[in-house]
């Protein structure tokens, strides 16, 4: 019984059961959105969860004019993320809707817990860096899709 308990003890307190400290909602650096990021089948995902008034709507600048009328809300920008270690995920995407581009990109905790997410374009070293920071369900609502969304 006391091995049951120990093992039981070992698998509970292991790291792998524990989420990644990247997971969570991200406020962007220009505070316009904030992002939803988790892990899935595509590695380390993120999609947007609430937008400022104003903000952008649609999916207008996505170069395939198919996707024009897809709604922001909910839109994933984060995908295909290799973990690293825990707290730092690469080779991943980013899409950047307010250009249309996608761009390579690595995401790591910080040690002052704000989230660093580098968009690049070839290698790292040429890219550029945002400080996300993390928030509460509580501060931020949920944006829900405009009632005329196409999908």
């Amino acid at each position: 019984m006391r091995i049951l308990a120990l093992l039981a003890a070992v698998f509970i307190a292991t790291p792998a059961f524990a989420a990644d400290p990247v997971e969570g909602l991200w406020l962007t650096q220009n505070e316009r959105s904030v992002i939803n990021v988790y892990e899935c089948d595509q590695g380390l995902c993120g999609d947007i969860y609430w937008i400022i008034d104003g903000g952008m709507q649609y999916d207008t600048k996505n170069p395939d004019a198919s996707k024009h009328k897809d709604p922001m809300c909910g839109l994933r920008i984060l995908y295909g993320f290799e973990k690293d270690e825990v707290g730092e995920w690469e080779d991943g995407k980013i899409y950047k809707a307010d250009e249309g581009d996608v761009y390579n990109a690595n995401v790591e905790i910080n040690d002052n817990g704000t989230l660093k997410v580098r968009g690049y374009v070839g290698i790292s070293m040429f890219g550029k860096s945002q400080k996300w920071t993390k928030v509460s369900a509580d501060d931020y609502a949920q944006c829900n899709a405009p009632a005329n969304a196409d999908n």
